[in-house]
């Protein structure tokens, strides 16, 4: 048994004027039925580093169904990783878990390497704290708050390692990484938002298990590609995931885009994920439509370059298509639901008639009107920063959002009846060109009709009674 480095409460900086009080009210219960509680993982990091946590876990010796019965205003949930949620008022819950230990690997299967598959498929052996702290990840994620004395416990070297602001996982990384390729996606994000290094050798796992990450739910590696865009670390931890190689493994088509300097749309892409972390740090948040698009716009922008010849301006007409091509096949790779596939397309889609459609225009009102509205326009915001085109349309179609305050959560609707040209990033159509040129915001397609045309009636040929023409 190992014995843990007891950090007293004079010698760390862990108050608890700075813990959840709903955390506290369930430490306390916890504690004074005969449990021991603990507060664990990433809360006492961020606490020992001076941040404030986004959640507070606890951890504790009883079990599941011992938590529920302490607090009636929970629920048991998980399969893989059973633990106890405790509601509390404005939809907040505290996570509560049972001390685990690593589970015994099991045999591989057929058609498998090696004598035995380390990935772990689940992790309800209830076990002591020790085990708990060394069956965590990374090293700084291993200390624990105990209530009843308020100190600090390190089983790991956590404490060491915060000072050397190193991340190191718990235990030979190889092993580790096999565990949970997702835990070489979580090495880059802590680096990245603690402004931490990584071991040499954790390094070296990664670029040999690289291709383990495949092994992964889709959904939870979709949730660790939209976290750090989320909380405000995006740029960074991109940038990591590209240099380790994650990135091309998991996305290889985004990878290629922007990864080397002299690709296209490589200085595009990395300005507006770090104009995102910016409107994160200053108390901004965008819908998940919004940051999808920001990592598929480049992707449209070289199918929409390979379409063009010499420049030539691509058919409006013809991006519905290239977003089929592009979005399709990535949210179907990353498991995202049809509703937000559905609202990346048309965020996407929407970009060019928000470039090119004046907002006194009647159409102006329909488009604001659409449930995804605001994410396109915050990808606007985004795309004009970062590129310098259309900033009088983002600032315009602002005001507009502004002062329509619509309500966010509006039904979809089909898509916009009127295609408008998309605003490709290297080879802008002529019309979208003078006007950026000109500060000026372009009239709404199809305002200008060609001369002969005839404008179609809505409702076909009126026709008189009983089938006759009307004389």
């Amino acid at each position: 048994m190992t014995i843990p480095r007891i950090i007293p409460r004079a010698e760390h900086p862990i108050s608890r004027g700075y813990i959840d009080p709903d955390a506290l009210r369930v430490l306390y219960r916890l504690h004074r039925s005969g449990y021991k509680a603990f507060l664990v993982g990433g809360s006492v990091r961020d606490l020992m580093t001076g941040r404030t946590p986004k959640d507070f876990d606890i951890g504790t010796d009883a079990r599941p169904q011992e938590v529920r019965r302490l607090f009636r205003n929970s629920r048991v949930i998980g399969r893989r990783f059973r633990l106890v949620h405790v509601f509390f008022e404005g939809g907040k819950n505290v996570e509560v878990s049972t001390f685990r230990r690593t589970p015994d690997p099991v045999a591989a299967g057929p058609g498998q390497e090696g004598d035995e598959d380390l990935l772990i498929r689940s992790d309800n052996t209830f076990g002591t704290p020790e085990e708990d702290a060394v069956r965590r990840d990374f090293t700084i994620n291993g200390l624990f708050y105990d209530i009843a004395t308020y100190s600090v416990l390190d089983y790991v070297g956590g404490v060491e390692d915060l000072e050397k602001r190193l991340v190191r996982t718990i235990g030979d990384p190889l092993i580790r990484f096999r565990e949970d390729p997702v835990r070489m996606l979580r090495a880059c994000e802590f680096a990245a938002r603690l402004k931490f290094r990584m071991g040499p050798d954790l390094v070296a796992a990664i670029a040999e298990l690289k291709g383990e990450i495949r092994k992964s739910a889709p959904p939870r590696v979709t949730e660790e590609f939209l976290d750090p865009l989320r909380r405000g670390w995006g740029h960074d931890t991109y940038r990591l995931w590209s240099e380790t190689g994650l990135l091309g493994v998991l996305v290889p088509e985004l990878d290629a885009a922007v990864a080397s300097h002299d690709a296209p749309f490589s200085t595009l892409f990395w300005k507006m994920l770090h104009d995102l972390d910016a409107r994160k740090a200053a108390g901004g948040a965008h819908h998940d439509a919004a940051l999808l698009s920001v990592l598929f716009l480049p992707l449209v922008f070289a199918a929409i370059r390979a379409r063009g010849s010499g420049g030539a301006r691509v058919d409006p007409s013809q991006i519905l298509l290239v977003l089929e091509n592009v979005v399709n096949p990535l949210a179907l790779r990353m498991s995202l639901p049809n509703l937000m596939t559905h609202l990346v397309k048309q965020t996407l889609y929407t970009l060019g008639p928000l470039t090119s459609t004046r907002p006194d225009h009647p159409a102006a009102r329909r488009l604001v009107a659409r449930s995804w509205f605001a994410p396109s326009l915050a990808l606007l915001s985004l795309y004009s920063k970062a590129s310098g085109r259309y900033l009088a349309a983002a600032t315009a179609w602002q005001e507009v959002l502004e002062r329509a305050g619509r309500p966010d959560d509006a039904a979809p609707s089909p898509m916009p009846a009127a295609p408008a040209p998309f605003p490709e990033a290297l080879v802008p159509p002529p019309a979208l060109a003078r006007a950026h040129a000109g500060a000026a915001i372009l009239p709404m397609p199809g305002e200008a009709r060609p001369a002969g045309r005839k404008r179609r009636r809505r409702g076909g040929r009126r026709h008189a009674p009983g089938g006759a023409a009307a004389s």
